[in-house]
């Protein structure tokens, strides 16, 4: 008679996350060791199938990897590079140039004082599988720490270069602004060589104080690159104001978690995604906006293209307290399908509790418009040219809302490149 003994679905990336010393690691590694991997019947993560994840062995990132450094970007920027989730300082450009801003590695101010009292805070382990993976043991991350009325002179460039399969790579970040600082940060994620079988597991905490003003350019371009878990814990203050766009053309499966508290009285909070997905690209925008307070407003937009065997979810949810008056709160998600293969899921969801409100939300599948292709091929376009000339008037309303007129081109440049393909 054999007997057979249930082996724990994580226990491909068990091993790498003991021994860590980071705060809150001996808590986070026993919550792993209890919360069991998503499935489908996971509400949160329906559509988004993870299991196959940890079908694999992992192995601890390397940092010290040759890499070869891209074309800087078009415009003047502050370069800071990470390498399989390790800063890097020899790659990066001088950090330490600016008053008032501290941008190094995260590993490096583990002790002092800012990062004891923001550190786990705004993205507490609590049930979440992946936070507590990450929390047990981050590879290392950015820290930020704008001081009062400081801002950064040009944008940041945070350039993550992942160079292998089969690497855990747990990117953890903290940007701290305090009252009235104003700071732009471009994330790019970059896969040189084939670096599917690799999975980047981060955490981004932001705590924007009064005033202050918090903008996000988020990239994933990556044709054979990792899979991607992402988290973005942000807390805004008084007449603080957040900006995130995220631009997915390329990838595996990627799932991008943003949750925002609006603390303080008019705090704003402004989401922003485009998507062009196929082959077999899955994307997965998950937004949770919470007004916490009155008078706060948030604005969510998110237009994706669809084609191949690609697949979009997204689920998008606001969530209003009932002391949370006079909110103003927007949500709004878009898509086109091209194919029969192509799959997009999509949520919308509010929850208000309050009765001086204003909030919409709604969401819509559909195909090019055919009259205007109609229009467009009737006066002598191609019919290949009307339709990328269709997608991108579909996805300019989203290009638009960026402020960086330089990063906006650039993305123009890209998206336009990648409706060739499509």
């Amino acid at each position: 008679m054999s007997t057979m003994t249930a082996t724990d679905p994580k226990a491909t990336v068990l091993p790498l996350l003991e021994g860590s010393t980071w705060p809150g690691a001996p808590e986070a590694l026993a919550l792993v060791h209890a919360l069991p991997v998503p499935t489908s019947k996971t509400e949160a993560w329906k559509y988004t199938r993870v299991a196959k994840l940890f079908n694999q062995p992992y192995t601890t990132p390397k940092g010290d990897a040759t890499v070869t450094l891209p074309d800087r970007l078009p415009f003047d920027t502050t370069r800071v590079v990470f390498v399989n989730g390790h800063f890097r300082a020899d790659l990066s450009d001088d950090l330490k140039g600016q008053k008032g801003l501290v941008i190094d590695s995260l590993k490096h101010h583990l002790a002092h004082g800012p990062v004891k009292a923001h550190y786990g805070q705004v993205a507490p382990i609590s049930d979440r599988l992946f936070t507590a993976m990450n929390t047990a043991a981050p590879t290392d991350g950015l820290i930020i720490l704008a001081t009062k009325g400081t801002k950064t002179s040009k944008p940041l460039h945070v350039l993550h270069i992942t160079t292998d399969g089969g690497q855990l790579i747990q990117p953890r970040d903290l940007f701290m602004l305090h009252e009235g600082a104003n700071v732009e940060v471009i994330i790019e994620h970059i896969a040189q060589g084939n670096a599917s079988t690799s999975l980047i597991n981060g955490i981004r905490e932001s705590v924007i104080g009064e005033n202050a003003n918090l903008t996000i350019h988020l990239l994933q371009n990556e044709a054979n690159g990792p899979s991607h878990i992402g988290l973005d814990g942000v807390t805004i203050g008084t007449k603080g104001h957040f900006s995130i766009s995220t631009t997915t053309l390329d990838g595996a499966l990627i799932r991008n978690e943003v949750k925002v508290s609006l603390a303080g009285p008019e705090a704003h909070a402004e989401l922003n995604g485009v998507y062009l997905l196929n082959g077999t690209t899955h994307c997965d925008n998950h937004t949770y906006i919470g007004h916490d307070v009155p008078d706060c407003t948030s604005d969510e937009l998110y237009k994706g293209i669809v084609a191949g065997k690609g697949t979009s979810v997204f689920n998008g949810k606001v969530y209003v307290k009932q002391d949370a008056q006079r909110t103003r709160a927007y949500q709004s998600n878009a898509n086109i399908l091209q194919g029969d293969d192509a799959r997009v899921f999509t949520k919308p969801e509010l929850e208000i509790y309050a009765d001086d409100v204003k909030c919409s939300h709604g969401c819509t599948i559909g195909r090019l418009d055919e009259k205007g292709l109609f229009y467009l091929r009737s006066r002598g376009v191609s019919e290949a040219e009307a339709r990328r000339m269709l997608s991108h008037a579909f996805m300019t309303d989203v290009l638009e809302r960026i402020t960086n007129e330089d990063w906006r081109k650039h993305l123009a440049y890209l998206i336009d490149a990648k409706l060739e393909t499509l």
